[in-house]
């Protein structure tokens, strides 16, 4: 691990930003210990998913410092920009104690210094961060937790997790915010949900609803699913959740029920449901108290063949629960679990039970009625019709046999003019004018990459199937005129690359994964003088491909001796860009760099000098 400059934590965690840690030519040897698994930029700061000796981690950095980022819980309360780290409403919100928030910020700093060694330069902790590391995790968590399956939540308010530690305190799911209303999106969602999968853990998606009369239910589920809300049927994914409670912003919205009535309030839920089971097979889950549910749907049981995630907090048991609902499938019983203090859950059922809920669009709730469709399934094929451009693709790729029968009929109203149609075998035809139709497989690794775009929203619409390679598979999306290749093989697993920027041409005329190999991570950008960089791996050989508006993209081959070199001079701010690839000059290997520096290697003294 790198060492920390010193890290002082307010009282009142008033600072939006902290910094944490800064990559330093003199920390670079230290430098493999930590593996970039993804990352994804977004504005001014890139989200990541590191693996730090064997610990996954999700964290949050500034795109032109590196330093660490922290929310700030002085904005609790208010609502965010859209993909912003501070702000905005989380499960639970009306029944959080006062410095929940605080302990959230707090949790963060000691999971980002942890990451970065817990020291500072002379070997000594942190200010605000003693005792970060608990020589037993499960020593400062609650004393007692409710029977059943251990799982929690989290939000943008976490910019840095654990997820190691969580597994290793028996978090078996998790629910990560994705979306709020129709205009808010949580920027650290793909790395949060990514990091719960990495360590095994069930993940799923929650909106947090903002019921309005000019944002409809079907709006924002529709916001929802193209946020990574979706769900398939890959034993993996946890159905979106839908979570309704109490008006967060009285000042934008009115009462707690959002100025609606009761009816209206039910056909707002309605209409949500709807919309995610007419786009992803089956009902949402969803989150609420049973006073608020009493308050503003009337305590209807309409709803009770979803699975029920209830709020209640300082019981040894909730004492009521919503109408039609005799127990509840998941229960947050407090904000303060785990040695994070964080958000903790409980599934009532056994592992098997929540497997089925995981994999079975028609899972029976636990205390509720099981949904349309579990006793006798209609045949989807007779239902509904396949016709146009899908039918015909949908025939000429195998039909039925390949992709299963529709579970719904043509569906328009997308960007572009798109149009798309689910079948049962976790795929989803799309088309557009541009591209024709093609299936995306929502089982796969490099259709969750689609779907954790925001699907069509993100990198567009696919222009081919899904096709395999020796060593991994790939697909090619179209947006505009932007071409993502999402690639994937088992030791990367799936990255984009695009194909129409300076380093994605650099990477095709290397040869495709041929050449420098398979993309390690996104194209990401914030380096100095407005350059960017992407890592590829062939083999053991990574290939970090950078480029910047006056050298063009080229590759420094990160683990030859040039590499090496290179980094340990402070990577582009200190040799600068690379301006050739590695070459050979007799029985020398060079390569030259932009602030005037050319490396040298020889083939027969083994030794690397420097020239000017």
């Amino acid at each position: 691990m790198k060492a920390s400059p010193r890290l002082t934590l307010p009282a009142a965690l008033t600072a939006a930003v902290l910094a944490i840690t800064t990559l330093s030519p003199a920390a670079a040897a230290d430098e493999a210990t930590t593996t970039t698994l993804s990352a994804e930029q977004q504005g001014g700061l890139v989200s990541k998913l590191v693996e730090s000796d064997g610990e996954i981690v999700s964290t949050l950095e500034d795109a032109a410092t590196g330093e660490t980022v922290l929310a700030d819980p002085g904005l609790a309360g208010t609502r965010p920009t859209d993909g912003g780290p501070s702000g905005g409403a989380v499960m639970g919100q009306w029944a959080k104690s006062g410095d929940h928030f605080d302990r959230l910020a707090q949790a963060s700093a000691r999971t980002a210094a942890e990451l970065d060694g817990g020291t500072d330069a002379a070997g000594e902790t942190p200010e605000g961060v003693a005792g970060a590391a608990s020589a037993d995790p499960e020593a400062s968590a609650a004393a007692w937790s409710p029977a059943g399956i251990k799982g929690t939540d989290v939000s943008n308010w976490q910019t840095s997790i654990s997820w190691t530690s969580l597994w290793n305190q028996g978090s078996r799911f998790a629910y990560v915010k994705s979306s709020e209303g129709d205009s808010i999106r949580n920027s650290l969602f793909t790395q949060q949900y990514n990091g719960a999968g990495a360590v095994g853990m069930y993940r799923g998606a929650y909106h947090f609803a903002i019921p309005t009369k000019d944002s409809s239910g079907a709006k924002q589920a529709d916001y929802f699913i193209n946020n990574g809300g979706g769900w398939s049927a890959d034993g993996k994914t946890l159905p979106g959740l839908l979570d309704v409670e109490n008006n967060p912003y009285p000042s934008l919205y009115g009462n707690q029920c959002y100025n609606f009535t009761q009816a209206e309030m039910v056909q707002w839920i309605r209409d949500f449901s709807d919309r995610y089971k007419s786009r992803t097979g089956r009902v949402p889950a969803i989150y609420t108290n049973a006073y608020w549910w009493r308050d503003c749907t009337g305590n209807t049981s309409a709803f009770n063949d979803h699975p029920l995630h209830l709020a209640s907090y300082g019981v040894s048991s909730p004492l009521v629960y919503p109408n039609g609902w005799s127990t509840y499938d998941f229960w947050q019983w407090t904000d303060a679990g785990f040695a994070e203090k964080i958000d903790a859950n409980v599934y009532k059922g056994t592992a098997s039970q929540l497997l089925d809920l995981v994999r079975n669009r028609y899972y029976k709730p636990i205390g509720g009625r099981a949904p349309a469709g579990s006793t006798t399934e209609v045949t989807p094929s007779a239902q509904f019709a396949v016709k146009g451009a899908i039918g015909t693709q949908y025939r000429s790729l195998g039909g039925s046999a390949a992709f299963g029968n529709p579970t719904m009929n043509e569906r328009g109203g997308l960007v572009d003019g798109g149009v798309y149609q689910a079948f049962s075998k976790n795929s989803t035809f799309y088309w557009s004018p541009a591209t024709n139709a093609w299936p995306v497989n929502f089982g796969g690794a490099i259709g969750r990459k689609f779907v954790a775009a925001r699907h069509e929203n993100g990198y567009g619409y696919p222009t081919t199937q899904e096709r395999a390679l020796p060593t991994g598979a790939y697909q090619v999306f179209r947006s505009g005129n932007d071409i993502h290749k999402v690639m994937w093989s088992s030791a990367t697993g799936a990255h984009v690359v695009k194909e129409n920027s300076g380093i994605g041409a650099a990477w095709k005329r290397s040869g495709y994964e041929r050449g420098y190999g398979y993309p390690s991570t996104e194209e990401l950008g914030g380096l100095v003088g407005g350059g960017a960089f992407q890592v590829f791996r062939n083999g053991a050989d990574y290939y970090k491909v950078l480029w910047s508006p006056t050298t063009g993209a080229q590759p420094v081959k990160e683990n030859s001796a040039i590499g090496q070199e290179w980094k340990a001079a402070g990577y582009e701010r200190g040799y600068g860009y690379p301006a050739s690839a590695e070459y050979t000059y007799g029985s020398e290997i060079r390569q030259r760099f932009s602030k005037g520096f050319t490396v040298h290697y020889s083939t027969v003294t083994k030794r690397t000098w420097v020239t000017r």
